[in-house]
Order: C-alpha cells, then structure tokens, then sequence
C-alpha cells in the first residue's frame, strides 16, 4: 500500500514538473512560420516643434509701395534714389518734362525750370514710390508714381505747367487724372502753358527803348489736342487704333511744326 502510494506521488509530481516546461504559444508573423518577437513598448516623447526655416534676405525692391531716399535729381522727371543701401534710377510714370541731359538734344525751354523744381520737391528728401504695372523701362530706370508726404509729384509737375501728359499702356493708373490737370494749368497758363515774350522790332532810326510786349497764348480748345506715339510719324485723333501702345498728347500746331503728319485711318 506504501509503495502504491509512493508510486502515485511520484506520477503526480513528474506530471506537474512537465507542465512547467511547457513553452508559452509563438506569435507568428505574417510573412512565414518565424515568431516574431513580443512588442516592446518604448516610453513615448514629445513631438518635437518644426523647425523654423532660416529667413532669406529679401530683396529692397518690393511690389507695390516702397520708401527710398531721394540721393539726386538728374532732371525734371527723373530721380536717383537709395533703397536698401543700393542706388537705383527712378523715371516718373505718366508724365514728360522739357529735356535738359540728353545726349543728343539741346536743353529744351522750361526744361531747367522743371529741373529745378524737381529738385525743390524731392531733393534729399524721403519718398514714396509706387508701382502700376510695368517695373523699368527699356533703359533699366524704375517705373513709379512718387511722393513726398501727402504731395503726389509726378501730378504736382503737370498741375504746375512743368510737365506734359505722356502716358504708355499698361501704366495708365492716372492718366484722367493727369489730363485733367494739364487742362487746368493750360487754362490757368503756367509753366509751359504760359506767356510767351518777344521783342517789337524797331519802327525808326532813332534810339527807342525796345519794348517787350507779352503776348497771351489762347488756350487750345479739345479739337487743337491730337495725340502722337512715341515711335510713329503721324498724329491721331484719341481713341484711334494706333494709339494702344502709346498715346502722348499734343496740340496740333506743335505736332506739324515737328513733322508730323495727320493719319489717314483717324483723320484727325
């Protein structure tokens, strides 16, 4: 009975120390009969913050407005300013003043007068210049409407008779406004518009003082206004065909005294 029961102990206890040498179940991974081994689970981190893009330097010419200091006037419609610590030529849109540095032309009447008026409004001063469409012209000059304070310059030379309406499409933002007060200062007779003087010949042999008559210039009515482009030979009636890339407004008489020739589609 002793023994029986000592082999029955026996049986137990190497059934039970089997069993604990039983391995736990395999995982497997999808790929084949490889266990995969048990995740591991790793402390989770912070996301770290995007990294900032290092700034690049912009360039001192932005689009629409910029501030610039006036460094030197070159002429009645031309300026040389500072932006950014770099210099840079600026012509005035819209507008034409009398010729006073060109290489090939003489100094033209009124021409130091606008100059010097110029130079009176901008000179060493800080300015606003303000982009239409276009950024430079053919000769490399920036293309901008300019201020000084609240005084809108390239207007202020045309309402003053120092300068004529030259406008060419696509920057044409103010050319009603500019027309508008050449009209103005063409009736008011400034500048440009003004009193023309001359000399009275003498009418006897003796020694009289010559007398300078001023003599008043008539207004040109619209119909003595016709327009010239900046490349063609013919003057045009407004609103002609040939007039999209540039119009530059003229009275009739100074358009034939320069050549001009009246255009056969318009008949102006």
């Amino acid at each position: 009975m002793i023994k029986r029961l000592s082999l029955v102990i026996a049986i137990i206890t190497a059934i039970l120390l089997t069993a604990c040498d039983v391995p736990a179940p395999a995982t497997f991974s999808p790929a084949g009969n490889i266990p995969a081994p048990a995740p591991s689970v790793r402390p989770s981190t912070p996301a770290s913050a995007p990294q900032a893009k290092p700034s690049q330097a912009a360039s001192p010419i932005q689009p629409g407005t910029v501030t610039a200091q006036v460094v030197r006037v070159i002429d009645g419609d031309t300026i040389e300013v500072n932006i950014g610590g770099k210099s840079y030529t600026v012509r005035y849109i819209g507008i034409d003043t009398p010729e006073t540095v060109h290489p090939t032309k003489p100094v033209e009447y009124l021409g130091k007068e606008a100059s010097d008026k110029n130079k009176e409004l901008v000179s060493g001063k800080t300015a606003r210049l303000d982009k239409d469409v276009s950024e430079t012209d053919k000769y490399g000059r920036l293309l901008r409407y300019v201020y000084v304070g609240d005084l809108f310059i390239n207007a202020e030379l045309v309402r003053l008779g120092y300068a004529q309406v030259a406008t060419y499409p696509p920057d044409v933002k103010y050319q009603d406004l500019f027309l508008k007060l050449q009209r103005e200062a063409r009736e008011a007779g400034r500048g440009l518009w003004g009193i023309a003087v001359t000399t009275a010949p003498t009418q006897t042999p003796t020694q009289i003082p010559k007398t300078v008559i001023p003599l008043t210039t008539p207004a040109p009515t619209p119909t003595d206004i016709v327009y010239i482009t900046n490349t063609g030979a013919k003057y045009h009636r407004a609103g002609c065909r040939y007039l999209s890339k540039s119009s530059i407004p003229i009275e009739r008489k100074e358009a034939i005294s320069r050549g001009y020739t009246p255009c056969s589609v318009c008949r102006p």
